[in-house]
């Protein structure tokens, strides 16, 4: 681990090109939340607005009406948001395996090519994005449960939410959760189809990286955060430019997790072809051999006595 871990940050410090998918798909994912912002405003202000047949319009005063109707329309293209985001990210996982395959065999680095090597295995990528969204729901039930549960006592639940380093802690370990669950099949994406399972030393390997960038990003958007509140902004310009800086600095973990996990694909695809260049050993041939080699020794001894 300790090689792979050298390798990742050699590739992360030498190689910007490797910082550019993971810094798109976050630049996206933020602009998708202001876009998303703009539309529960909007929606709002859409149901809250009372229209005449003469064409005129009035504000309404039950602003609960039309946050309930809002809602219909809010929670889908919310969950069409947070999907997008797990695509975006993926993407950029692939893209990043491509662009690390091709520094690795000393070729010049092709982000255009690496981007469009994704397109035949869009379904693959759909496909995993649909399992970490599963996923990650049944690990959110779980924790609303747990945290609403009436077998827990509510000093309980006022302790567990009022110290911060204790949901860090619980969100760490659901992502090491995350990450063994859903290790084997992000590798299988990052090799060539039909590849066979991971070995458990890839899987825990995997799982420790991720955790580990988890935490990373946890640190890193503590400290951004109190950078920022102690910045005074004069207009959106500069907040739009702060948010953007705050996402490359919090993505670097996510973009060394992305580079070690494309090295584990490649050097257990170099191994499996490693392995099936050797040609098999045929065990009959070898016994017969022996045998016969047995019989020539003995008629030599008999021959000598």
């Amino acid at each position: 681990m300790k090689k792979l871990w050298q390798k990742a940050l050699e590739l992360f410090r030498r190689h910007i090109i490797l910082w550019v998918p993971c810094t798109v798909a976050g630049i996206l994912i933020l602009a998708l939340g202001k876009l998303e912002k703009a539309q529960i405003q909007w929606f709002i202000h859409f149901f809250q607005t009372q229209r005449s047949v003469l064409g005129g319009e009035a504000q309404s005063g039950d602003l609960s009406e039309a946050l309930h109707r809002a809602t219909m329309f809010i929670y889908p293209l919310g969950l069409l948001k947070e999907f997008l985001d797990v695509c975006f990210f993926v993407v950029a996982l692939t893209t990043t395996k491509s662009l690390v395959q091709s520094i690795l065999e000393e070729q010049k680095p092709d982000m255009v090519a690496a981007v469009r090597g994704v397109v035949p295995r869009f379904r693959e990528v759909l496909l995993f994005s649909v399992k970490y969204m599963a996923v990650l729901a049944v690990f959110a039930g779980i924790f609303i449960v747990l945290g609403s549960s009436p077998l827990t006592s509510d000093r309980f639940h006022e302790f567990l939410f009022s110290k911060k380093y204790l949901l860090y802690a619980f969100s760490l370990v659901g992502e090491g959760c995350l990450a063994w669950l859903l290790l084997p099949a992000a590798i299988r994406l990052l090799r060539p189809p039909g590849s066979p399972t991971i070995s458990t030393r890839v899987r825990e390997m995997g799982t420790a990286f991720a955790v580990i960038a988890s935490a990373g990003a946890l640190a890193l958007g503590f400290l951004t955060g109190k950078a920022e509140s102690g910045i005074r902004l004069d207009n959106q310009g500069e907040g739009l430019v702060v948010a953007v800086v705050n996402t490359v600095i919090i993505n670097a973990p996510q973009i060394l997790l992305y580079i070690a996990l494309a090295l584990m694909a490649i050097q257990e695809s170099n191994e499996e072809t490693s392995l099936s260049a050797v040609p098999a050993i045929n065990w009959r041939s070898k016994l017969s051999d022996w045998v016969r080699r047995g019989r020539e020794w003995r008629n030599g001894s008999t021959d000598e006595n």
